[in-house]
């Protein structure tokens, strides 16, 4: 809760012909991918609910972090009673409760005007044309509002989470791509525009963010640990063994013999070609084997998933 937040295009909806619609802008400033649904309900308390006459395009959709989604609602009063019908909008996770939201809602009034007849009789020319003034002065208002430049944060090297929240809090919308890169991931590399000029509020603002670089995992499968964890530490990975390895270096080789014992890799997580995060850890399991007498190599770690972790942060493992 309070990573999503929501904002309309308008405070209120008008209709035609009963028909009407709003945008929705919704962000998820956390730092994951969340699930997002926008669920219109009635304001009214009544059981059971009344009608909210929305329909939503896509109400769940999942929004990566720091990004904003454009949602659409349509109103469609059609053979609702004459009167005042208020629609509550709540962005909310689809892992909670709409209820956990209820103090973000957004209410909506939609006006059903009386039958024609009755419109006719008593129709207030007056208030029409002061509520015509007073409304032009409004938009005029939240046009200039609108339109006006404002200061772009700098927020390079923020992340990417802490920067959304500044750029939306001074009106922006925020938009992410991604770089492999050897920042922090989720670091913000650089943005569009840049920090300290001036744009129009509500424009966007492109952060360019950091994510881990990917190397490929070298082939060790029956290698040498020695040999492997050279090979490892060129690929910048980290060599750790499992619970079920039974060595950890090659006994010393004796001079002049054909066949002589050494640690080898047994098993291997993740498999040869995969594409790593650097500063990732290797499950290897390792067996005294003798040269001559394993070929071609098994690995055990796809044959018992169970005996091996895949590791693709820096993190504990068993038997490290």
């Amino acid at each position: 809760m309070g990573t999503i937040t929501m904002t309309l295009s308008s405070p209120g909806v008008e209709l035609k012909d009963g028909k009407g619609s709003l945008a929705a802008s919704v962000t998820n400033a956390g730092a994951e991918k969340e699930p997002v649904v926008l669920g219109a309900f009635s304001a009214q308390a009544a059981s059971p609910p009344g009608a909210t006459y929305a329909s939503i395009d896509k109400p769940l959709r999942v929004i990566p972090a720091g990004a904003t989604e454009q949602y659409v609602v349509n109103f469609d009063t059609t053979g609702a009673s004459a009167g005042n019908h208020q629609v509550k909008l709540i962005a909310y996770s689809a892992d909670e409760a709409p209820e956990d939201y209820a103090d973000q809602a957004h209410v909506v009034t939609l006006v059903v005007p009386a039958a024609e007849e009755e419109r006719k009789k008593k129709f207030p020319w007056l208030w029409v044309v002061i509520g015509a003034v007073v409304l032009l002065a409004l938009i005029g208002g939240v046009v200039w509002f609108l339109l006006k430049d404002v200061t772009v944060p700098p927020v390079e090297g923020k992340q990417v989470a802490e920067a959304t929240q500044l750029l939306t809090d001074a009106g922006f919308s925020v938009g992410t791509t991604e770089k492999e890169d050897a920042a922090p991931k989720g670091q913000v590399l650089s943005q569009e525009p840049d920090g300290e000029t001036s744009a129009p509020r509500g424009s966007n603002v492109t952060l360019e963010v950091a994510v881990p670089v990917k190397v490929t995992m070298p082939d060790i499968l029956g290698n040498s640990i020695e040999t492997a964890r050279e090979a490892l530490t060129m690929a910048k990975l980290e060599l750790v063994f499992t619970s079920d390895s039974t060595c950890t270096s090659s006994p010393v080789r004796p001079p002049n013999v054909i066949f002589y014992d050494y640690c080898a890799v047994a098993g291997v997580e993740p498999k040869a070609g995969e594409p790593v995060e650097t500063g990732s850890r290797v499950a290897v399991i390792s067996e005294i084997r003798t040269t001559g007498f394993i070929f071609p190599p098994i690995n055990k770690c796809v044959l018992n998933p169970e005996q091996c972790v895949k590791m693709v942060e820096p993190g504990p493992i068993l038997g490290g």
